[in-house]
């Protein structure tokens, strides 16, 4: 649809077609969706929205009933929605949508059972123990169902365990780093892991080689290599610091990758955005630190300005020269 959609718009642009015949040549392209389209897109979403709301409202349900249940009753409910869950995805017929809507229903409904054991027993395990535990006992449904959803979540569950591990452990990476910014250094490390990971996997399994995975882990990977590198500036730690050349490797490598091997806009949309924020920041200490504020924040929106369009201006172009390309 894509494809169609950069043909048609190019056609337009080099007024081959009229806007007479717009409409015509738009539907005849296919491009706007239709009944049985909407159906099909509503049908899913219905689907996985309600899957992973009742998998949630199983734990909610539990918590705001929690004395009116005795223990056998709350673990038999759970164990059974669980074993259900499962029953379901065995007996339903393969590539079907319901059957993963199922798989990640009982996903969620191990870690339900999971905090349900830990809050009634008292086992006096750390939080991040349950998350660790949670992510390792659904990696072998992940294996089998080859569903990037529970990839995407073994990796959210690894992120809040490590979290909240660094919250027990005050300093865990003390021979690394500075001790303000362990977990930002520690999160940083274990998505950038997994997303080289993906980019390696994906080489060979098919089923990895969707794009919107790989992005949502990209974006999560920049938000805190950008961070790193704006606690750096804003503490004037720049030049002791290895975030700012840690975030420039990242920025280069991402433009080596999603430019030159490979174009893909919304990457370049991820790194522009990372490197106005960035620079923005080291600026503006600068200017907060030798001028008034009035004129500092006057330069600093002349800058957020000049820099956003010049990002816009230089992505245009790189969409121009695809569409060209194609």
């Amino acid at each position: 649809m894509d494809s169609h959609r950069n043909e048609l718009i190019s056609l337009i642009q080099n007024e081959k077609i009229t806007p007479e015949l717009l409409d015509e040549a738009v539907s005849r392209a296919k491009l706007l969706p239709n009944s049985q389209r909407w159906f099909a897109f509503l049908n899913q979403l219905s689907l996985w929205v309600g899957c992973i709301s009742l998998g949630l409202s199983m734990m909610f349900f539990i918590a705001y009933n929690w004395m009116e249940f005795g223990k056998f009753a709350k673990f038999a409910l759970v164990e059974v929605s669980l074993v259900l869950s499962v029953a379901g995805y065995l007996l339903v017929k393969k590539d079907t949508m319901l059957r993963l809507g199922l798989i990640t229903l009982a996903s969620i409904l191990v870690g339900v059972l999971l905090a349900l054991f830990g809050q009634t027993y008292q086992t006096g395990a750390d939080p991040w123990q349950l998350f660790l535990v949670w992510a390792c006992l659904i990696t072998p449904w992940a294996i089998t169902a080859r569903l990037p959803v529970l990839w995407l979540m073994i990796i959210g569950l690894l992120n809040v365990s490590f979290a909240l591990y660094c919250d027990v452990n005050t300093n865990p990476l003390s021979i690394m780093f500075n001790t303000s910014i362990d977990i930002l250094w520690g999160l940083f490390s274990l998505n950038l892991i997994s997303l080289v990971a993906w980019h390696v996997a994906r080489q060979k399994i098919t089923w990895l080689e969707r794009d919107w995975p790989i992005r949502i882990i990209t974006l999560i990977t920049a938000c805190f290599v950008t961070l790193l590198a704006i606690v750096a500036a804003v503490e004037d730690n720049v030049l002791s610091n290895a975030a700012l050349p840690v975030w420039l490797l990242c920025l280069g490598g991402g433009y080596w990758i999603y430019r030159r091997k490979t174009i893909d806009l919304f990457m370049l949309a991820v790194g522009c955005l990372s490197s106005i924020l960035v620079i923005v920041t080291l600026c503006g200490n600068l200017l907060f630190r030798n001028d008034g504020e009035f004129g500092a924040f006057l330069l600093l929106a002349m800058l957020v300005i000049g820099l956003g369009a010049s990002a816009a201006w230089w992505l245009n172009a790189v969409q121009k020269e695809v569409e060209h390309e194609q």
